[in-house]
């Protein structure tokens, strides 16, 4: 649970809230970030934890009697995602890259999310299955780190602010086929490409034009941009 009050506020300015925006939050905890957030704007709320739940509704009585606050008591990955505008939360890190992959699939103005300091580095480059497949969705970047004394219980592990606009950074003709043969490539991350595109063609029935200056390299060394073209040039056998 985050507990200082100005990180929660600089979240929010991160966020650039205005009358008219619709935030979703997953993970409203005991609500110090919603607090905030709601100094701006609706906010429509999913918390898991029935105890929460219940210190939510009386916290937030009167935003939730006036249709301020949407409270939803449900799990954010089973739950179809309502419509919004704008995505901030302290998400539980525990489904931090199943979450991410889901709101990726959504249509929104922005996001300001807090995540495991590690996972939000991944999410940001291009060595990880995440950050290459995120790249086709997303500009994404880390704002600042937040250390462990800021949150009660103090987590084992730093946190970071990441901010994420709905802008790729690469261009992709088949998005199915690029993250199916991205995920591919780092489930067999300690081979060469050479030897992973191989195996896909012999899987999938079709064939890639592969760089030679690649073949000898592993799937963190190709980045996003080698990866879309490698997809983009495949022929069919």
């Amino acid at each position: 649970m985050l507990i200082n009050r100005r990180i929660a506020e600089r979240i929010v300015k991160y966020a650039e809230l205005g009358k008219k925006d619709v935030v979703f939050e997953v993970g409203c905890g005991t609500g110090n970030l919603s607090v905030e957030i709601l100094k701006f704007c609706k906010v429509i709320g999913v918390e898991k934890d029935v105890r929460l739940v219940k210190f939510l509704q009386k916290r937030f009585k009167r935003e939730i009697d006036i249709g301020k606050f949407n409270l939803i008591h449900g799990d954010a990955l089973k739950l179809d995602f309502p419509f919004f505008t704008k995505f901030v939360s302290n998400i539980p890190y525990e489904i931090s890259s199943p979450l991410i992959f889901k709101l990726l699939k959504c249509n929104f103005v922005l996001a300001v999310v807090m995540l495991q300091k590690e996972f939000a580095k991944r999410l940001c480059k291009e060595d990880s299955r995440l950050g290459v497949i995120s790249k086709a969705h997303c500009t994404s970047r880390i704002t600042e780190i937040v250390g462990r004394e800021n949150f009660e219980p103090k987590p084992n592990v730093e946190s970071a602010i990441v901010l994420i606009r709905p802008k790729p950074e690469i261009e992709v003709k088949n998005r199915e086929l690029f993250e199916k043969f991205v995920t591919f490539s780092f489930s067999m991350r300690r081979k060469k490409l050479q030897n992973i595109v191989k195996e896909f063609e012999r899987r999938h029935g079709i064939s890639f034009d592969l760089d030679p200056d690649l073949t000898h390299k592993r799937p963190e060394e190709i980045g996003a941009r080698n990866f879309a073209r490698i997809v983009d040039d495949l022929r069919t056998k």
